[in-house]
């Protein structure tokens, strides 16, 4: 779970010395979308495919895929090649959170389930924090491929570790989702692609419109489509399910409300007080590492007690009033700012824990990686969807306010501007209204982990899905 973590990360930091080499500054951006398509799609196939055939085999294969990628893209001698190397990655990544996880359920009753979810929280808040200084450190040292190369030595040495385990067999029984399977992934490369293009272009441009509608339009066809499938690829009995629709929802604010503030709080620190680059990522480590340690503690706490519900909610809706105290104080200086985000972060350090062992819990050993692909789908979508949205409710305030920092934030996220710009007048009032609409999820995301429930993991659930659709 470790290395595919970071790869999601460990690359943006690298971009401009990719380019440098390779050029195709335009096209810079696929490096990171390839794999997030890749991966996104690839997430709940894995869960199925482990959940037939044994997610030891599985999450095996994963892991061959994503080394594989690696090499290519180590040696890639071109952008288009590079590119196509970072998409085999992502077939390979998307399996191994999803397999990593599910293989934890397989292996330990659900309320000791707790303790190592929280583990993997913290890893996955650890791994998204290094990313980006690793990713750094080694392009500036050692060049750019070696942010590749690093991943032979971990990937042989997680598969070493994955061959000592002792996985279940499996069902053995799979009916490929033939219609299912095509339209959910093209479905999802639509609104990927929707999302990703409308940090660049007008929203209302048919460039992205026309995807985001194909994708609505291709989900709602996918619930009649799955209710007649003989082996769904997402079983609507388990969607069906309070508990994992619910803990879905919670899954996809939290990580909305995550990736919106790794995106926008370091643009605040640098175009709002003129902060450094390096200065605004260590002003980031308070928001990440403070998940790390609430995650371990909130995963140890679920296994003692087997509730997870209660430390969901009030974990949520404490980043939800710490998101709008923190729109409040945004004039009051980088150490204000600073210590609100740290309580985000303490806040969002109970979602993961929480939300994996309650819909674990409530799938059954049967469909236990399709419900955790399940909920790393909405993870990957929420990220995605909370940094455009919060993008661009900052560039739609600028623009009324004061359309010159508009522009010269534009050119500074194209990287078409030639020096970072320093501290910009009148940006602040625009992040206030960033963190008020975060806020407002927050909220959200709070009352849907109210209402889920009251889950008591040494018990049996009262219901769980059919082994084939309703």
């Amino acid at each position: 779970m470790f290395i595919g973590t970071l790869d999601q990360a460990i690359v943006a930091a690298a971009l401009p010395a990719i380019a440098a080499d390779l050029g195709g500054l335009g096209q810079i951006a696929w490096l990171v979308t390839a794999y997030l398509l890749a991966a996104t799609v690839a997430a709940p196939v894995y869960g199925r495919l482990g959940d037939a055939f044994g997610r030891k085999p599985a999450l095996l294969t994963a892991l061959a895929l994503f080394l594989a990628g690696s090499v290519a893209c180590a040696m890639a001698a071109s952008l288009p090649f590079l590119i196509a190397g970072r998409a085999l990655q992502g077939l390979g990544g998307g399996g191994l959170m999803t397999l990593a996880q599910a293989l934890i359920g397989e292996a330990v009753s659900p309320r000791e389930r707790g303790r190592f979810q929280g583990w993997f929280g913290a890893i996955f808040a650890l791994a998204s924090t290094l990313g980006p200084v690793a990713g750094g450190v080694l392009s500036e040292r050692l060049g750019w491929r070696s942010i590749f190369w690093v991943n032979v030595p971990l990937a042989i040495a997680a598969a070493a570790a994955a061959a000592r385990l002792a996985g279940a067999p499996g069902q053995g029984r799979f009916f490929p989702d033939a219609i299912g399977t095509p339209l959910f992934a093209a479905s999802t490369v639509a609104l990927l692609l929707s999302l990703s293009l409308g940090g660049h272009a007008s929203w209302t441009s048919p460039t992205v419109a026309l995807p985001l509608v194909l994708a609505v339009v291709g989900f709602l066809l996918l619930w009649p489509v799955e209710v007649r499938a003989r082996d769904p690829l997402i079983p609507p009995a388990l969607v069906r399910l309070p508990t994992v629709w619910r803990s879905s929802v919670c899954v996809f604010l939290f990580a909305s409300l995550l990736f919106a503030m790794i995106v926008q709080l370091p643009m605040l620190l640098e175009l709002g007080y003129g902060l450094s680059p390096a200065s605004s990522g260590l002003m980031l480590l308070p928001l990440t590492l403070t998940q790390v340690v609430v995650s371990t503690i909130t995963g140890s706490r679920i296994s003692a007690t087997a509730r997870p519900t209660w430390p969901m909610f009030a974990g949520l809706a404490t980043a939800g009033v710490a998101l709008a105290v923190l729109a409040g104080v945004v004039k009051m200086g980088p150490i204000a700012v600073c210590l609100a985000s740290t309580v985000v972060g303490i806040g969002l350090g109970t979602t993961m824990p929480a939300a994996q062992t309650i819909v674990q819990w409530a799938s059954g050993s049967e469909h236990l990686g399709t419900a955790t692909g399940l909920l790393s789908f909405a993870r990957s979508i929420g990220g995605v969807v909370g940094a455009a949205m919060a993008t661009a409710i900052l560039f739609a305030m600028l623009s009324r306010s004061s359309p010159a920092v508009a522009e010269q934030i534009d050119q500074l996220a194209s990287g078409s501007a030639s020096s970072h710009p320093g501290a910009l007048p009148g940006a602040l009032p625009a992040f206030r209204w960033v963190f008020g609409a975060l806020a407002l999820a927050g909220a959200m995301a709070a009352a849907v982990a109210r209402s889920l429930p009251d889950v008591d993991l040494s018990t049996a659930p009262s219901a769980t899905p059919a082994p084939q659709a309703a």
